[in-house]
């Protein structure tokens, strides 16, 4: 049966749970720390491309192009490359895992990222071990990739994947130019740290031109070293939109896969009061709308409304002085949250949320949970 995804853009938050599992995420050496420390990494992964155009070759995946970006010449190009291979048993095997839970999506294209290639082997990185171990309530206790290296090694050479990638090799390079250009990262790292009084060391950044609207993200905490990977789509165009535009659009995709990073421990801190206002669960969700299943606790449900509220603010901060786009901006956080999303009270939360911020003189975030959590809470 044709299972196709409504969402057109959906979050997951990597967690992972020490109950299942004692295999540490990372083993990140002095060495890697002293490299990455104070760095944003952006990457087009090669064994990660690998799985992402495996998905895209998979019945389940031609069927869903939410999940994978099929308007593109690029995907045209896999396409013709790949489909011939579509037979293998690392296909079939794929199919049968995103078929069972979509959750397996990220946790296979994770969990690859602790692989590198040796010729045509896949080999330990030896820096991340087993760095998804699950997405809410669904969790693994070992990592996948191990199970699948002799069919994804057989994928490998019987397809000339690596030589499709090298040829593909200037293509990524301009994608990664792309982000550093349009994407503002060191922008929204350095103003997410100073309202938070919260630092993370490195930022990696991994995307493909395959990934269509399922992002993820995940901290690691390591030797007191903090680290976030962010999986991510490349960076969107459209002929209608202003460079100005074009450059919040682009910001908006990543703030708020970031600064989750940054809500988490503050609500964590504010989780009982979060979770009387938020059990409420009919009041702030539309459960019509079937994105929201990926909101399940009502931390969860606060922190989606809060992200993409941030987003607004650091807006104010960078472009409030043009009238126009700042409203744009407005318009489009408001329209996906209430309409794309399902959080029917984003138009309100935000407005609130923005007052707050424009009175509040030292602009700290959490300054702003006590007032905003009970005005939430009248709202009831």
């Amino acid at each position: 049966m044709k299972r196709n995804l409504i969402l057109v853009l959906t979050s997951f938050i990597l967690t992972w749970n020490l109950a299942l599992c004692q295999q540490r995420e990372v083993d990140f050496s002095n060495a890697y720390i002293a490299h990455n420390d104070g760095k944003t990494t952006v990457e087009i992964n090669e064994a990660q491309e690998l799985v992402y155009i495996i998905f895209s070759i998979t019945d389940f995946g031609k069927e869903n192009p939410n999940m994978t970006k099929q308007n593109t010449e690029y995907f045209e190009e896999v396409k013709s490359h790949f489909t011939a291979f579509s037979d293998l048993p690392i296909v079939k095997k794929f199919d049968q895992q995103l078929r069972e839970n979509l959750t397996n999506y990220f946790l296979l294209a994770a969990n690859v990222y602790g692989f590198k290639f040796k010729d045509d082997e896949l080999i330990p990185t030896n820096i991340y071990i087993f760095p998804a171990k699950g997405v809410g309530n669904y969790q693994i206790k070992s990592n996948p990739i191990p199970a699948y290296k002799k069919e994804l090694e057989e994928f490998i050479r019987k397809s000339g994947y690596r030589a499709f990638y090298k040829q593909h090799k200037p293509y990524y390079d301009s994608l990664r130019a792309a982000y550093e250009e349009y994407a503002s990262i060191a922008e929204q790292k350095e103003w997410l740290e100073k309202r938070f009084n919260y630092k993370i060391n490195s930022y990696r950044i991994l995307t493909s031109p395959l990934i269509a609207g399922m992002n993820a993200t995940h901290t690691f905490k390591y030797k007191g070293f903090k680290e976030i990977l962010l999986f991510l789509p490349t960076l969107r165009e459209d002929e209608s939109w202003s460079p100005q535009f074009k450059k919040a659009i682009n910001t908006r995709i990543i703030f708020t896969e970031i600064d989750h990073n940054y809500v988490g421990p503050l609500s964590e801190k504010n989780k009982k009061q979060i979770d009387t206002i938020f059990n409420n669960r009919e009041f702030w969700i539309d459960a019509s709308n079937k994105s929201t299943v990926h909101y399940p606790s009502p931390v969860k449900v606060f922190d989606e409304y809060l992200t993409w509220g941030l987003f607004i603010l650091y807006c104010y901060d960078k472009f409030g002085e043009d009238y126009d786009l700042f409203g744009q901006i407005v318009e489009n956080v408001n329209d996906m949250m209430v309409n794309k999303k399902g959080f029917p009270k984003a138009d309100e939360f935000n407005a609130e949320l923005f007052s707050r911020y424009k009175d509040n003189k030292n602009k700290n975030i959490a300054s702003l949970y006590k007032p905003l959590l009970e005005w939430c809470s009248k709202q009831n």
